[in-house]
């Protein structure tokens, strides 16, 4: 019975000493897994508390994790998975909740062995970034961030007009339409894809069409402001614009991700026999401030954002280096 009770206990102690093994290993992989990232003040570095910060993976597109940081700065990341690259977004709870004010974002691969990073933030408007004031396209202009970006601009100028108005009266718009199952439509650079109003039909336009817009409603108010087609710019002048305070409407992707295309969402030019494939991820803002390695955008669908100034200018150079300047 001794003997049975014994080989009992120590059975147990064995099952014991081997789940702790067990949690030790797993805490061990937990934390050989897990990224400490640092939400810092731009300008002075010091710690910012408290912000909500997203992952997201840029290959789908999808939120891996999302954390709330500490006193000290520092939001905790276990669900990243080694060489993958992934969006960093951090901005104020409340800013999130709704959908307004400063984000900044940043792109890097994951390494294991590197447990920490360093997110520069930045939310207290500076003195080198331009008064532009955000107009979100949501909820009417699903497809409208280029019109809504030039409407944020006029308005910083003082004209009173609306995205809507904009939208409606001034944009140069073209149907797409079926013709013997081909998909047929204006170029973007002549015409916007559809209608900005409509999600499921609205596509595009570029910055020649905007320019238009533009220039009739700066003729209709008699407002002294002029426009540039700013396409094609380097980086150096276009920043050089925007020291001069001059905003400039910039196209590039959503978060500065990959260009996407599609054959089945493209068409074909008014004039071409052959289809286009359509961007799925192509979008204006409205470029506000540079401050050393970022620039600062007003970004119709979040906000006020901040990116690396060498990944917002690829993106650009990704999509075409379309841009356009209203100056005074």
């Amino acid at each position: 019975m001794w003997t049975r009770n014994k080989r009992l206990l120590l059975i147990g102690i064995m099952i014991t000493m081997l789940l702790s093994s067990c949690n030790q290993f797993s805490q061990q992989e937990r934390q050989k897994n897990e990224l400490t990232v640092l939400t810092v003040e731009f300008n002075s570095g010091a710690p910012i508390p408290n912000l909500y910060v997203t992952a997201t993976d840029v290959g789908t597109g999808e939120i891996v994790e999302d954390v709330v940081g500490s006193d000290e700065g520092e939001a905790k990341f276990s669900k990243l998975k080694e060489g993958r690259e992934y969006a960093l977004a951090a901005t104020t709870l409340e800013n999130n909740a709704k959908n307004d004010g400063y984000t900044t974002i940043e792109h890097f691969t994951y390494d294991s062995t590197k447990p920490y990073y360093r997110l520069q933030t930045h939310f207290s408007r500076d003195e080198q970034e331009l008064d532009v004031p955000i107009v979100m396209q949501n909820p009417e202009l699903p497809h409208g961030c280029e019109i809504t970006s030039l409407t944020a601009v006029l308005n910083y100028y003082g004209m009173n007009v609306t995205k809507l108005e904009m939208a409606d009266k001034y944009l140069p718009k073209q149907d797409i339409r079926t013709v013997g199952g081909q998909r047929i439509g204006p170029n973007p650079d002549q015409a916007f894809a559809g209608n900005p109003r409509e999600k499921a039909n609205g596509m595009y336009v570029f910055a020649a069409p905007i320019v238009k817009a533009a220039d009739a409603v700066i003729a209709d108010k008699k407002a002294d402001l002029r426009v540039t087609n700013m396409s094609n710019a380097s980086q150096d002048e276009i920043l050089q614009l925007v020291q001069e305070g001059v905003p400039v409407v910039t196209w590039v992707t959503l978060d500065l991700s990959t260009p996407k295309k599609d054959s089945d969402r493209g068409w074909i030019y008014e004039g071409e026999t052959e289809s286009r494939e359509a961007y799925l991820n192509l979008h204006a803002v409205v470029l506000t401030g540079h401050l050393g390695d970022k620039v600062v955008v007003m970004d119709p669908l979040k906000g006020f954002v901040t990116y690396n100034v060498d990944q917002f200018f690829k993106s650009y150079q990704e999509l075409g280096k379309q841009a356009v300047a209203v100056h005074k």
